[in-house]
């Protein structure tokens, strides 16, 4: 995601890029180069050298809450990828940090910033379908990659994978009360299991006045990437399909094959631009960035319900 994000915004006119921070001296060095800046190891360093207006914190969500509150001491706006912070009592003490020193900070969720999410949203505010009465949202990983891009611990899934799911709920339904319960099970991995994690899960979501709400996420998808979300309304339905780079099918004898679902870097890529960019004009502007930290505060409040859901076996209310 630090390589998505910088090459992204090496493009953009009102940026200057001074420097590349990461604990793998190597990595710092091959991105740097890439990009013609200054690689660093610590954080600080960078702060120190040169002063940045914004940071774009990629790291490990256990290190979120010391870099996102050493830029905000620092005056220095922060894009953070998801999620906020690891729990509720962490993003706590982010939005005090944030607010108390009056910087900005953007969460990416992408699919917030992806054109088919997007068009389902305008369709559903539109009132094209009426009334939503049901909505199912799916998160497919490609398997196996047990463990990429996270530290594995309880409920993990819900802070690195549901996550996405939680905040498009959110931002389709807003945040009100709910009554959620989520299961899990690891059926194919076993570092999963011997985290307290799963690698399949079930989230079911009762909104006290509607819809209800099935999020289906699995690290199992042998069949690779797959995102979808299907809103039945009481006048219609609106799905985002799980989109390729191209459409063609090739039938042979009883068989139908398709191009391949590709990972997140290609589904995700324009959403990935368009959310920097978002983030970046904002600070510019000094406009309310889009989704901010309150908007990721209860998005976390529902990840710290699902993961308690699931410790506990039983129903959690939200509100």
């Amino acid at each position: 995601m630090g390589r998505i994000h910088s090459m992204n915004l090496s493009k953009m006119k009102d940026v200057e890029i001074v420097g590349i921070v990461d604990m793998d001296v190597d990595r710092a060095k091959n991105l740097a180069q890439t990009l013609g800046v200054q690689p660093y190891t610590e954080f600080s360093s960078v702060i120190k050298s040169n002063k940045p207006d914004v940071a774009i914190i990629t790291t490990s969500t256990q290190s979120h809450l010391p870099l996102i509150r050493e830029a905000a001491e620092n005056g220095i706006h922060v894009f953070v990828e998801k999620p906020m912070g690891i729990d509720s009592k962490e993003n706590e003490e982010i939005v005090r940090a944030v607010e108390r020193n009056r910087v900005k900070l953007q969460v990416g969720f992408q699919r917030l910033y992806d054109e088919s999410f997007i068009k389902a949203k305008e369709a559903l505010e539109g009132g094209e379908v009426g009334r939503p009465l049901l909505a199912e949202l799916i998160s497919r990983d490609p398997s196996p990659q047990p463990g990429i891009g996270t530290i594995l611990y309880p409920g993990a899934i819900y802070d690195d994978m549901a996550i996405h799911d939680f905040a498009t709920m959110l931002w389709m339904f807003g945040f009100r009360r709910m009554r959620l319960y989520a299961s899990g099970s690891a059926f194919v991995f076993k570092e999963y299991k011997e985290a307290g994690d799963f690698d399949t899960s079930l989230v079911n979501v009762k909104y006290e006045d509607g819809p209800l709400v099935n999020i289906d996420v699995s690290r199992c998808s042998r069949y690779g990437y797959d995102i979808r979300a299907e809103i039945l309304g009481e006048n219609g339905m609106i799905r985002v399909e799980n989109r390729t780079e191209y459409e063609t099918l090739v039938f042979r004898g009883n068989q139908i094959s398709h191009a391949p679902y590709e990972w997140f870097e290609v589904r995700f890529r324009d959403a990935y631009r368009r959310e920097v960019e978002a983030f970046v004009n904002s600070v510019i502007r000094d406009e309310r960035t889009f989704p901010d930290h309150v908007f990721a505060y209860n998005v976390g409040r529902v990840a710290d319900a699902a993961k308690r859901s699931a410790s506990i076996g039983e129903p959690v209310t939200v509100e």
